[in-house]
């Protein structure tokens, strides 16, 4: 929801950016969940928080999601990490190996 936020008050700041009117519309065309979330119309700025992402091949997900953020501009960096030997670390750590393997023979 935050994330959905964030975009809206970005889209906010730059109203005549064609790209960004571009992913949005694509963002609501193939996301219900998004286009609702949008249409909610709620504004804010994305935080450090937990979030759970649900991965097609490691199912559900529980990571940290801190915030680098540059003082004088826009640029900011979502960093998403597991809490240390936990199963999500674990899972998350198969993620990298899978589809790395190939069967010969």
């Amino acid at each position: 929801y935050a994330v959905v936020a964030d975009l809206r008050a970005t889209a906010a700041r730059y109203p005549a950016d064609r790209e960004l009117r571009r992913l949005i519309a694509e963002l609501r065309a193939v996301s219900e969940r998004f286009a609702e979330l949008w249409d909610a119309g709620v504004v804010g700025r994305h935080e450090a928080t937990r979030k759970t992402i649900d991965h097609p091949l490691a199912g559900a997900l529980t990571l940290d999601c801190d915030i680098l953020s540059v003082a004088s501009g826009d640029l900011r960096l979502l960093i998403y990490t597991p809490e240390p030997g936990s199963p999500d670390a674990e899972r998350l750590e198969l993620v990298g190996v899978l589809g790395t393997q190939a069967l010969v023979g």
